[in-house]
C-alpha cells in the first residue's frame, strides 16, 4: 500500500509545482489525482478483501492442521561423584520426563505439559550424605508459564534447585506444569543440567551440560492420542445391532478406517458406526476388531457381541407316536379330543388313531419303536394346533412310507381351517410319494404370517395303493419346531513332532470342532462336514466324538463328507439345548504343505437350523 501512496504523492507534487500556471491548467492534474485516489480506494478494498480471504484460509488451515509430532518422554541424565584421582565413588540418574512425550517433539501455543524430575542414587559415596542438583529453565520460562508445581525443589529466577530429602535419601520427584505462551510459534525450549553440589565436599558432575532435545513450538492441533477402547453389544439371532464404537474412544476427528470379519456374522461401517449382523442360526459370543484413524495416528480395539437365541419353543406332542405303547397294532386309539396325552387330532368320523409297533408285520419304524398310519378307519387329516409367534421361521420334518405300495400324502400348514399344502425343501410339488420298501425323509420351512398366533400342522392323505381308505401312508419322526441356534468353534494344536510352535513336515496336528446348541430346542439331524485340510494327511483311527472312537469311513476321515454328530449320551443326530458335540481328529503335515500355513474349516448343520455354521483354524 505504501508504494501506491508514494506514487500518488509524487504525481501530486508534480502538479503543485505547476501551480504558477493559470488556474485552468490545474484541472487535468486534479482529475488525474481524483482518478488515482479512486483507483487507490478500489485497490485498498481489493487488498482488504484479499487479506480477509487470506485470514479465512489461514483459519481454515489452522482448523484442519495436522497433529503435532510427539517426541520421547524421558530425558535421562547421569550424575556421579569422584575422588582426587578421578575415580568414581558413587553414581545415580535423573529421569526428566514430559507428559505428553515432548523431548524432540512439537507443541502448540496454549498447550500444557507436565515436567517430572526424579532422582535415583544407585550408589552413595561415603563422604556424601546430601546433594543438590541445578537446572537451567531459562529456555522453558521464556516460552511457557508455570501454572502449578509440587514436590522437592524450588525455582529461583531461571534456576531449578532440587535438594535431597535427608541423610543418603533422594528427593521426592519435582513436578512442574507449564502452559506454552501465545506468540511463541517458531521457537523452541529445553532444559539443561548445570551442576551438582554435595553437603560434604566431593567433586561431582551432573550430566555433561547437554540440554534435552528441544521442544518445537508450532501451529497445529494439540497433541491428541488416538486411543481405541473395547466395546460390547447384545442382540438377538439374525438381528443387526449398531455399535457406536467411537463413543468411548479418545481421538480428535476420528474415522473408522476398517473392520475385521467376525467369526459368525458380518460387520459393516455405516454413518461413523459399525453394524454387526449375526448369522441367522448363530447364538453365542462373537468378536471383531475395528481401526480408528485420525491425523494423529491409529488405534485398534475389539468389539464383543453376544447374540441370544430368541425363539419361543413350539411343543409338538408325540412326534414319534411312542404313546400309548402298542403290542403290534392298534387302530382304536382315541385322539386328543378325549385323550390329550396322545397329542394328535383326526378329522375321521370315529376320532380314532392307528399306531404300529416296529417290526410287527409292517416293517421297521424310522424313529423310535412305533409309527402311525394316516389312513386308519377313514381317509382323514391328522393334525395339531400349536401356539406360534408371527414372523417365526419354523422348520418341519417327517418320515413317510407306503403300506401296500406307493402312497401319496401332503403336509398342510396354516391357520386352523385354512391350512395349505407345503412343498418340501428341494421338491417341485407338495406331494410326498413313497413306496413300501423304504422311508422317505422330508423337510421344509414355514414362516408364520402376521397375526397368526395359532398354527395348524397337519397331514392329509392324497391316495393309497389299492384305493383302500383304511390302509396307507405310514408316518414317523415328525417335527414342527422353531429353529434352534448354535455356536461352532474350531481349534488346532501341534500334538507331537518338531520342537517349537512352527509346523514342519511330519508334525502331528490335532483338530477340535465343537458344536453347541444355544437354542431352546434340540438339534435334529445334526451333522458335521470337516474335510482333511490341504497340506495334511489324515491319521487313521484318530477321530473321536465326545471322547468315544468313531470308525473311519473307507479308510479315511469319517467327517470328510457330512456325517451325524450328537451331544453326550444322545441319540444319533440329536444335540440337546445347552449340549455340545466335540469332534477331534489328527492330521500329519505333508512335505508339500503351503508355506503360509494350513487352514482347515468345518461346517455344522441340522434339520432345524436355518443356516449351517462354519468355523476355521489356521496354523503355520
Amino acid at each position: 500500500m505504501k508504494s501506491i501512496y508514494e506514487g500518488i504523492l509524487t504525481t501530486l507534487g508534480g502538479s503543485l509545482l505547476m501551480s504558477r500556471r493559470p488556474r485552468l491548467a490545474l484541472t487535468a492534474p486534479a482529475g488525474v489525482l481524483l482518478a488515482l485516489l479512486a483507483t487507490l480506494g478500489a485497490q485498498a478494498t481489493a487488498v482488504t478483501g484479499a487479506h480477509a480471504a487470506t485470514a479465512e484460509r489461514e483459519t481454515a488451515t489452522r482448523a484442519a492442521a495436522p497433529c503435532v509430532r510427539q517426541g520421547q518422554a524421558n530425558y535421562p541424565v547421569e550424575y556421579y561423584w569422584k575422588n582426587a584421582l578421578g575415580m568414581r565413588l558413587g553414581n545415580g540418574a535423573v529421569s526428566v520426563v514430559t507428559s505428553p512425550s515432548l523431548w524432540g517433539g512439537q507443541i502448540t501455543p496454549g498447550g500444557t505439559f507436565t515436567l517430572t524430575v526424579t532422582h535415583r542414587t544407585a550408589q552413595w559415596p561415603l563422604l556424601v550424605s546430601r546433594y543438590t542438583t541445578m537446572w537451567d529453565l531459562s529456555s522453558l520460562l521464556a516460552n511457557a508459564d508455570i501454572i502449578g508445581q509440587s514436590g522437592a525443589g524450588t525455582v529461583s529466577g531461571t534456576t531449578l534447585a532440587i535438594t535431597s530429602a535427608g541423610v543418603k535419601s533422594d528427593p521426592a520427584p519435582k513436578v512442574i506444569i507449564f502452559r506454552v505462551k501465545p506468540g511463541t510459534v517458531g521457537r523452541s525450549m529445553t532444559i539443561r543440567p548445570t551442576g551438582i553440589n554435595s553437603v560434604v565436599a566431593a567433586p561431582g558432575q551432573l550430566g555433561n551440560n547437554t540440554p534435552a532435545p528441544p521442544i518445537q513450538i508450532v501451529n497445529g492441533q494439540s497433541i491428541s492420542p488416538t486411543r481405541a477402547v473395547d466395546d460390547t453389544a447384545t442382540t438377538g439371532q439374525g438381528t443387526p445391532v449398531t455399535v457406536d464404537v467411537l463413543a468411548n474412544d479418545t481421538a480428535t476427528a476420528p474415522a473408522i478406517s476398517g473392520v475385521t470379519k467376525p467369526g459368525h456374522g458380518t460387520a459393516t461401517i455405516s454413518g461413523g458406526k459399525v453394524v454387526y449382523t449375526p448369522d441367522p442360526s448363530f447364538a453365542g459370543v462373537d468378536t471383531f476388531s475395528y481401526t480408528v484413524t485420525t491425523a494423529c495416528g491409529t488405534g485398534t480395539a475389539t468389539v464383543t457381541v453376544t447374540a441370544s437365541c430368541d425363539y419361543v419353543p413350539v411343543n409338538l406332542v408325540n412326534g414319534s407316536f411312542e404313546a400309548p405303547p402298542v403290542a403290534t397294532a392298534d387302530w382304536n386309539i382315541p385322539d386328543a379330543s378325549t385323550n390329550p396325552g396322545v397329542g394328535w387330532h383326526t378329522t375321521a368320523a370315529d376320532r380314532k388313531l392307528e399306531f404300529w409297533r416296529s417290526g410287527a408285520g409292517e416293517g421297521p419304524s424310522a424313529d423310535g419303536q412305533q409309527f402311525a398310519e394316516l389312513n386308519a378307519s377313514y381317509v382323514s387329516t391328522l393334525y395339531q394346533d400349536l401356539p406360534t409367534v408371527p414372523g417365526t421361521r419354523m422348520t418341519w420334518s417327517l418320515y413317510h412310507r407306503g403300506r401296500l405300495g406307493t402312497d401319496v400324502m401332503q403336509v398342510l400348514i396354516g391357520a386352523p381351517g385354512a391350512a395349505v399344502p407345503q412343498t418340501p425343501t428341494g421338491a417341485a410339488t407338495p406331494d410326498l410319494s413313497d413306496d413300501k420298501t423304504a422311508w422317505g425323509h422330508y423337510t421344509g420351512v414355514y414362516v408364520v404370517p402376521p397375526g397368526q398366533t395359532v398354527t395348524r400342522f397337519a397331514f392329509h392323505s392324497v391316495s393309497a395303493a389299492g384305493g383302500s381308505p383304511t390302509a396307507g401312508n405310514f408316518l414317523d419322526g415328525v417335527t414342527f419346531t422353531t429353529p434352534t441356534c448354535l455356536n461352532t468353534a474350531k481349534s488346532v494344536v501341534k500334538a507331537s513332532g518338531s520342537p517349537g510352535a512352527q509346523i514342519k513336515p511330519g508334525d502331528i496336528l490335532e483338530y477340535t470342532f465343537t458344536t453347541t446348541n444355544t437354542g431352546p430346542t434340540a438339534m435334529v439331524g445334526a451333522t458335521l462336514h470337516d474335510p482333511v485340510p490341504n497340506g495334511g494327511r489324515y491319521v487313521p483311527g484318530s477321530t473321536t466324538l465326545n471322547g468315544a472312537a468313531v470308525p473311519d469311513a473307507g479308510g479315511g476321515s469319517p467327517y470328510a463328507a457330512p456325517a451325524p454328530i450328537n451331544g453326550p449320551n444322545a441319540t444319533r443326530g440329536m444335540v440337546a439345548p445347552g449340549a455340545t458335540a466335540v469332534v477331534r481328529y489328527r492330521v500329519e503335515v505333508d512335505p508339500g504343505a503351503p508355506p503360509t500355513g494350513i487352514e482347515n474349516c468345518g461346517t455344522a448343520a441340522a434339520e432345524n437350523v436355518i443356516q449351517p455354521q462354519r468355523s476355521c483354524a489356521l496354523i503355520s
